[in-house]
């Protein structure tokens, strides 16, 4: 499943019609990401981007207003690669596959690496989210979708009677925010190695999969 780029912010610049423009904004878009990446937002300059993509500041201003709207169309593409990249590893046929357990355990350990594929981006979007009302809106919507998605497949599952959950848009927000404060605590807060985040996402595992797909006697979300 792709999501779209666009989160209805009203800021995200046309895509070129030309190849060669195309590339040439391409170029800008992955300067500016490592540039963020290793110098954050403040100290990164539309002159230091331009140079980094090998063109000129004239060719920046003419795909961008300046840096800030980069950096949104550089949160949009993340974003939604970032749900993409969690919600692949689980669809509606895997609810009857035989692997239920490891889909949830794939989902999760997707969270924490897509924070530490690029920790300093990562770090900036939380940085500014209170502080700049398009990132917090961009942050807020990926959070929502993510629930979205998850309760969906809970409404599935329902109907598939692999689950009496009673209200899946609870759990599934339970669920969505638990993993992302843990993912957060473990990759950007305490630095863990990845080899170090396996028990949190077992755990992790664990309780989602015993919780919604218990065998005993089913809880409920009241």
């Amino acid at each position: 499943m792709k999501y779209p780029l666009a989160f209805g912010l009203g800021e995200t610049p046309s895509l070129p019609k030309q190849e060669r423009s195309r590339r040439t904004r391409e170029k800008l878009i992955q300067a500016a990401a490592q540039l963020f990446e290793e110098r954050g937002f403040e100290k990164t300059t539309s002159n230091d981007i331009a140079a980094a993509a090998g063109v000129s500041i004239g060719s920046f201003y003419a795909y961008f207003s300046d840096k800030r709207q980069l950096l949104l169309l550089l949160f949009e593409q993340r974003l939604a690669e970032r749900l993409d990249a969690v919600f692949s590893n689980f669809t509606e046929e895997d609810l009857i596959g035989n692997d239920l357990r490891g889909c949830i355990e794939r989902c999760i350990h997707r969270t924490f690496v897509n924070k530490a594929e690029t920790p300093g981006l990562t770090r900036l979007i939380y940085d500014l989210a209170s502080k700049d009302e398009a990132v917090g809106a961009l942050c807020r919507r990926l959070m929502d979708d993510s629930v979205q998605n998850l309760a969906a497949l809970l409404r599935k599952a329902i109907s598939l009677n692999l689950t009496s959950l009673d209200d899946p848009w609870v759990t599934a927000t339970t669920i969505v925010y638990a993993v992302e404060a843990v993912a957060r605590k473990c990759v950007l807060e305490d630095e863990l190695p990845e080899p170090a985040w396996k028990p949190y996402i077992l755990c992790l595992t664990d309780m989602t999969y015993s919780f919604v797909f218990g065998r005993q006697a089913r809880p409920t979300c009241r």
